[in-house]
């Protein structure tokens, strides 16, 4: 059998692949509401809530 054309030896992939464990790591702030997430302090003060059978 004749050598595959792109061939490249399995040690070559492995060492090029790899990524140090530093790098794997992405660090993400607190989530956090946005300041603008609310209407108020009773959203459903308004008076078209309704209760579990719809009155």
């Amino acid at each position: 059998m004749t050598e595959q054309r792109w061939s490249i030896p399995v040690d070559d992939l492995v060492a090029s692949a790899q990524v140090p464990v530093a790098e794997q790591v992405e660090v993400q702030a607190e989530p956090q509401p946005a300041t603008d997430w609310s209407s108020g302090m009773n959203p459903y003060g308004d008076g078209m809530s309704a209760d579990a059978d719809g009155d």
